[in-house]
């Protein structure tokens, strides 16, 4: 490992030297240009429209790029089987450098550790560490990024946040992607994506959390030729935000996103949310993954009384494809109806989904940062006998202050075939961010 992180730290330096020795002239003489660049400030802010995962994996940027420690817990009950338990300590540290013209180069090291306490090996949740229930340390980010006006370019070990690629940052650690990504905001309120991602690592890359892994193995077949992804978001109309996805999956299928997100105020204190989404894959290529034909339609309603405290969160999505909503998120997903546990991807056929939430804040009471949440949610497959399952999340977060913070959440899984098992999640994340 530690040969590993000294030859990337070599290699970044000779790129970085490489790029000042051959592009220094170019930039130099583009200097004048880009200091006279206005950036873009869109007109009116996104709506952002949740799921119970969205909510509990949602990733602070901020928090990533300085420091943090964070501690874990995490419990697995499942009947007929022995408890499977895990406790962690780790934690990353970002640097990044000043932007020399238009450059700038970021790198971040994570590290897991196991404390191996009370924890019985034949009994251990794998969730928190590598392949091999071991710590382990990583260079999660390192890129290359280039700004210009209104254009920004990221090559290398990234964050993404997409909807068919994220974060989901619900373990010790979240998903990184090996990607070329480029932003272009020229256009008022209109945001331009495009990428590519090649690798992936942590807990859900389905291999080994510290690797970055071809993302063909990560959805389960042989090396494929990238994901290719573009996407075009609108905030220009007051309270509307829309956002159009394509993504080529090389081999195995071609999907199209669409959502759409509504805010209307209706007091001071009462905001609602409408949220609508459309989501269709098909087969392309040597149809690696079988044959892919879903079409999955999305509904969503939050209700915020800030007044109460009260968050009031309703949603529904339903396949009508011949395969039913396919697995090829690399993450939590981006259904509305998605939880902790369960999402509509799992069913593996057409089906549908619902869930009912409510959320509390108790500031009202005196006191501040503190919010418990409480979601149901049923999970079914047009044919009952195939999958029908039914999930209850408990969440509760506390802000110790603006450095210290806690998240605990209970998961019930209630199968209703009998081919599967019922079983429990319990889950504590504590953070200390520097």
């Amino acid at each position: 490992m530690r040969k590993i992180l000294l030859s990337t730290a070599s290699l970044m330096i000779v790129s970085i030297n490489i790029y000042g020795e051959v592009l220094s002239e170019s930039f130099n003489n583009i200097q004048n240009t880009h200091e006279l660049c206005e950036v873009q400030q869109n007109e009116h802010q996104p709506i952002e429209v949740r799921s119970v995962r969205s909510i509990l994996s949602k990733y602070d940027p901020m928090e990533h790029t300085k420091g943090q420690l964070r501690a874990g817990h995490i419990t697995l009950s499942e009947d007929g089987a022995s408890r499977a338990r895990s406790h962690a300590l780790g934690g990353h540290v970002h640097f990044s450098t000043k932007r020399w013209n238009l450059l700038m180069v970021g790198a971040e090291a994570y590290t897991i550790l196991n404390l191996g306490i009370h924890q019985n090996p034949l009994n251990m949740n794998g969730d928190f560490f590598d392949e091999n229930e071991k710590s382990f340390i990583l260079l999660s980010q390192a890129y290359l990024d280039i700004k210009w006006c209104n254009t920004e370019i990221k090559l290398g070990r990234q964050i993404l946040d997409t909807p068919h690629a994220d974060s989901d940052d619900i373990r010790m650690m979240p998903n990184y992607f090996e990607a070329f990504t480029i932003a272009n905001t020229d256009i008022d309120n209109l945001t331009l994506l495009a990428g590519m991602i090649d690798k992936m690592a942590g807990w859900e890359n389905g291999i080994n959390s510290p690797d970055f892994v071809d993302v063909g193995k990560t959805l389960g077949t042989h090396k494929i030729d990238s994901i290719y992804y573009a996407s075009a978001s609108y905030e220009g109309i007051k309270n509307l935000s829309l956002s159009l996805w394509y993504y080529h999956y090389s081999d195995i299928a071609n999907i199209i996103y669409a959502e759409a997100g509504y805010s209307y105020i209706f007091s001071e204190n009462t905001i609602f949310t409408l949220g609508l989404q459309y989501d269709s894959s098909k087969q392309t290529g040597a149809v690696l993954l079988d044959k892919q034909e879903s079409q999955t339609y999305g509904i969503s309603i939050e209700s915020e009384f800030t007044d109460l405290g009260l968050t009031l969160l309703a949603a529904y999505n339903q396949d009508n494809g011949k395969t039913g909503a396919m697995g090829l998120s690399l993450g939590g997903g981006t259904f509305f109806t998605s939880m902790e546990d369960q999402t509509l991807d799992a069913l593996g056929t057409s089906g549908k989904a619902w869930i009912i939430g409510a959320g509390y804040n108790f500031e009202k009471t005196g006191i501040d940062d503190l919010t418990i949440g409480i979601a149901y949610g049923n999970f079914e497959a047009d044919n009952a006998s195939l999958y029908k399952s039914e999930e209850i999340d408990v969440v509760l977060e506390y802000n110790f202050d603006d450095k210290v913070s806690m998240t605990v959440a209970f998961s019930s899984i209630d199968h209703k075939v009998a081919a599967a098992e019922d079983y429990n999640q319990f889950r504590l994340i504590a953070n200390y961010n520097f």
